[in-house]
């Protein structure tokens, strides 16, 4: 997703999640050291540009070493970015910053990005996730029994998502009749400009209502066994989500 929101938005935008923003640099060294030690996959976003999957491999006085781009071609886009954005997540808790142009060098005798640590770090936890309606129509795709036997795929839409789940909802004459405790297998989200994202999802909760003279029902589920680049993807995207509510609450209010 390219940043094409004004400075002013973004402005609200990060005053929104300032509570989790970190600022002292001993708490910022102490998230990257975890980002190293537990070997998280750390993604890499310069403007306008695909993400770059790769990882975090030391600390230094004041920069950040990490791993070179497998496609070699990858490498000079990130030395020549204006700013870099990295995302990751340490055991389901995101973690966000920004900071300046990658330089290359090497590390232990071989080739390795090196960039100067970020100012803030935004370090925001499971179960502080806000969950967010979609601004436009998110639908997922979830295998259910078919009945010739084996399964069958049925589009239901997401009602709202965030970094820890989301509550999808369906009607009641489709197979998917769901239940608390039940795990859902390869779910397929479908998020805008970002590609399928497929997922495992644990009910949490369900409700039933009347709509257009149908029953629909409504079911509250977390996110299961996440890997890193898929919660940081699920972060990024809620952060969006946030944005874009934002710039519609100002376009409101003018």
């Amino acid at each position: 997703m390219t940043d094409t929101a004004p400075s002013s938005s973004r402005d609200e935008f990060e005053s929104m999640y300032e509570k989790y923003m970190l600022h002292h640099p001993a708490e910022i060294r102490a998230r990257l050291r975890q980002l190293i030690d537990k070997r998280c996959t750390v993604m890499v976003r310069a403007p306008g540009q695909e993400d770059v999957t790769t990882a975090a491999l030391a600390l230094g006085e004041r920069s950040f070493w990490i791993d070179v781009p497998r496609n070699a071609e990858l490498t000079p886009r990130l030395q020549s970015a204006e700013k870099l954005r990295f995302e990751s997540a340490i055991e389901l808790i995101g973690v966000r910053f920004t900071t300046g142009p990658a330089r290359l060098g090497t590390y232990e005798g071989l080739p390795a990005l090196e960039v100067d640590l970020p100012a803030k770090l935004i370090h925001l936890q499971r179960r502080d996730y806000v969950r967010r309606e979609p601004l436009s129509s998110l639908d997922c795709k979830l295998s259910v029994p078919a009945a010739a036997g084996g399964d069958r795929t049925i589009t239901a839409r997401i009602a709202d998502i965030g970094g820890g789940g989301l509550a999808v909802l369906t009607s009641d004459d489709t197979a998917l009749q769901p239940a608390v405790g039940d795990e859902l297998e390869h779910v397929v989200l479908d998020l805008p400009e970002d590609g399928p994202l497929t997922v495992r999802l644990r009910v949490q909760h369900v409700a039933k209502f009347d709509q257009n003279g149908r029953t629909v029902v409504r079911a509250g589920c977390a996110f299961v066994q996440l890997s890193a680049q898929d919660q940081a993807r699920l972060v990024r995207y809620v952060m969006h989500l946030d944005r874009l509510h934002s710039i519609r609450r100002r376009e409101l209010g003018a």
